[in-house]
């Protein structure tokens, strides 16, 4: 979606509410930037399952390196950049010249002002790359794979088989939870049941 202006990751989290319809209950999948997006939309709806690929909990877990270079993000020629990733024929390179550079300059000031995804209801599943030097490996990963930052892209089947994978054995279990539910023994205006 085109930038409108938004400082904080708070503020994309509402546009994308918005422009793509996110209502409470749906699933959501957030790659790098798009993850931190994605767990600023929980505070917002109701998320039962959050997929975070590439992506961080908090701030201190980008590169620190990155932290440090993040003030010269103000004087770099985001423009010249752009037009010279347009004439490498890849899809990391189009896919830089397709953002505006207004909003790069606000998301590289709004990543390291975040507050992070904080306490939350919602079922958190991480998939990350050994070789990540954007957003190093954190210590509790659900599907860590052998690549770097743009797992998307590089490990695609294995993303997508784990997040089909999970959804079907969440489902399963609701299903069964309801099912044990309904036949569960009352037992002082509650049911007992196990999951």
């Amino acid at each position: 979606m085109p930038h409108r202006g938004e400082k904080s990751l708070a503020q994309v989290a509402r546009s994308m509410c918005d422009s793509c319809a996110i209502r409470d209950g749906d699933v959501l999948v957030g790659t790098s930037l798009g993850g931190m997006v994605a767990c600023e939309i929980t505070k917002i709806r109701e998320i039962p399952m959050l997929y975070l690929v590439a992506s961080a909990l908090t701030k201190n877990e980008v590169n620190s390196l990155l932290a440090a270079l993040q003030p010269l993000i103000r004087i770099t020629p985001i423009e010249w950049i752009r037009f010279s990733a347009g004439s490498i024929p890849s899809e990391r390179a189009q896919m830089f010249l397709s953002v505006e550079a207004s909003f790069i300059r606000s998301m590289c000031d709004a990543v390291f002002e975040w507050e992070g995804l904080g306490t939350t209801k919602t079922r958190v599943f991480r998939i990350h790359g050994k070789r990540d030097h954007l957003i190093p490996s954190p210590e509790k990963v659900d599907l860590l794979l052998d690549g770097g930052h743009l797992l998307t892209m590089t490990h695609a089947d294995e993303c997508v088989e784990f997040i089909g994978a999970n959804q079907f054995l969440e489902s399963s279990a609701v299903d069964a939870t309801d099912s044990a539910s309904r036949s569960a023994p009352q037992i002082g205006g509650g049911s007992v049941h196990g999951r």
